[in-house]
């Protein structure tokens, strides 16, 4: 999907940014809007994605907060500025100018290293557990990194240590795939051993459930926080199994020519809300549906069973008809 904004060649940003939404947006959904209105004609977020080091999924929820609050709106599969967002935006061009660049955290030195693990222990010892968990010497690099985890990022040395052991189960053990991760947990506020638990489970409930959505799709379906959040709502709160879920997919399958999470939530709340739990009822009550939609609307007299039977047309009259020849009128 491509994005726009209204208002090519400038950079403008709506007052309803700052005057009603500024307190709920989060740092990446200030990034994509301003990334957004910056790049005007843009050709996705492809590029911003591998640029933050982000998955695109999650740039794609943010541009959704966007559209769920009114600022873009989506039309013909592109992505452009709400009208009343840009009548609030300012009649004067703005000069361009490029979108900041994020620096990485400064690096410290090998004697800060030494000092900082003869200062704390604990750190100490997660330098030391590191090499066995990650089964390598993590050497200069990997300190650094783990530095970053816990200076930059807020994480104490326990919660670095189950991260590390969540990275080396999933065999995912490079240094920028375990920053990202411990970026991810650091803006979740996973800051505890009891919170870091939680959260190893939630992705570990995520993993397995996307795993089977997309055996079942026969492909990869690419990720989101919209999209997982979905998915453990529909297994937990609503409380379907996979085989209900992939009913539901099916649905969407048949009806949509793109996919559409919305359109599986909407198909899973109206089983909720009628209390279709297992196919088979799945299918009784579509059965029920299709019998209603058969049904005469009131007031129009119901046929008989030979009235049924009959066609809508004189056969007979037909064939008669075919016999003679046609006369065309000068």
């Amino acid at each position: 999907m491509s994005y726009k904004s209204a208002l090519p060649g400038m950079f403008a940003v709506p007052e309803a940014l700052v005057d009603e939404h500024l307190k709920l947006a989060k740092e990446l959904h200030l990034k994509v809007l301003l990334w957004i209105l910056r790049r005007g004609e843009a050709s996705g977020l492809e590029s911003l994605a591998q640029w933050l080091g982000r998955p695109e999924g999650d740039l794609v929820d943010a541009a959704q907060f966007w559209i769920d609050k009114g600022l873009i709106t989506i039309d013909n599969e592109q992505c452009t500025m709400n009208n009343e967002a840009e009548a609030k935006a300012p009649a004067q061009p703005v000069t361009a100018v490029p979108p900041p660049v994020e620096l990485p955290p400064v690096r410290p030195t090998p004697a800060q290293v030494l000092t900082r693990t003869d200062e704390d222990s604990n750190l100490r010892l997660l330098f030391q557990e590191a090499d066995a968990i990650l089964k390598r010497t993590i050497g200069y690099e990997g300190q650094c990194m783990l530095l970053t985890l816990h200076d930059t990022y807020g994480l104490p040395p326990e919660v670095i240590n189950m991260l590390l052991h969540y990275c080396a189960k999933n065999e995912k053990t490079g240094i920028s795939y375990i920053t990202a991760v411990g970026r991810d947990w650091g803006e979740q506020g996973i800051d505890t051993i009891e919170k870091a638990g939680a959260w190893i489970t939630h992705l570990e409930n995520s993993a397995s459930l996307w795993s089977q959505l997309c055996r079942h799709a026969g492909r990869d379906i690419p990720k989101g926080r919209t999209r997982e959040k979905l998915l453990l709502r529909w297994s937990g709160e609503l409380g379907f199994g996979m085989d209900m879920i992939c009913l539901a997919y099916d649905e969407m399958a048949d009806n949509c020519s793109k996919l559409e999470f919305a359109y599986i939530d909407k198909v899973l709340e109206g089983w909720h809300a009628a209390g279709v739990k297992t196919p088979a009822q799945a299918q009784a009550a579509k059965e029920q549906f299709r019998a209603r939609q058969a049904r005469p609307a009131p007031g129009k007299p119901k046929q008989d069973a030979a009235a049924k039977r009959r066609p809508s047309f004189d056969l007979e009259a037909y064939e008669r008809s075919t016999l003679q020849v046609p006369v065309f009128e000068e």
